[in-house]
């Protein structure tokens, strides 16, 4: 075996096939998506960040979006191209400058924070920041709990040893980072219990709200 543990590109790389073919075919995120996008704008500019192969980003197209992605794994974006050639995604990381994209009525990072320990989390919502107008909304979907999560981030597949960096992050710790960008809205809860949270922030149309 490999001593040298890979990373979260390379382990969504190596995975991005079988993530493809069990959310293409998995539409349990639907409902959530529909009561979303019931709070935005028609035909809304929406940015799928973590956009894996691009699943959630063609459920919501089919609801009206206007949609984009972004996603770290390159083989995750070229299933996400070849699956949904109408839509425009990028391989980038959620922590550089993706404002090239133009602005956006919102951001839906679904899964995606679970890659960032704490002290990421706020440099993640300034990039979220710069392309969201003002009145805009995010919907975070995140692990609740508290720091790195040991059985979910080392993965071994095929020999090789992954560090997927998966972090659970509570709704202060979110509200933190976000402090003077966004404010807390709602939580859209899933009608069965759940380790994971549905969280929607709305950035204010005004400075000093």
């Amino acid at each position: 075996m490999n001593n040298r543990k890979k990373g979260v590109r390379e382990y969504y790389d190596k995975t991005a096939r079988e993530w493809a073919d069990r959310w293409y075919a998995d539409d349990s995120m639907l409902p959530l998506l529909r009561r979303f996008m019931a709070l935005l704008p028609e035909n809304p500019r929406v940015l799928d960040l973590c956009c894996g192969a691009g699943y959630e980003s063609a459920r919501m197209a089919m609801l009206g979006a206007q949609v984009a992605g972004i996603d770290l794994s390159p083989e995750s974006i070229a299933i996400a191209r070849e699956r949904n050639p109408e839509l425009v995604f990028y391989v980038d990381n959620m922590l550089n400058d993706y404002s090239y994209i133009g602005p956006k009525d919102a951001v839906v990072c679904i899964a995606g924070l679970v890659h960032l320990p704490a002290e990421q989390l706020r440099a993640a919502f300034e990039r979220m920041d710069a392309v969201l107008a003002p009145g805009g909304r995010l919907l975070l979907v995140v692990r609740e709990g508290t720091g790195r999560q040991t059985e979910q981030s080392d993965v071994v597949i095929d020999g090789e040893s992954y560090d997927r960096a998966f972090f659970a992050h509570t709704q202060a710790e979110l509200t933190e980072a976000s402090a003077g960008m966004f404010v807390f809205e709602q939580e859209l809860a899933d009608p069965e219990p759940s380790l994971w949270r549905n969280i929607v922030l709305i950035k204010p149309k005004c400075e000093v709200c």
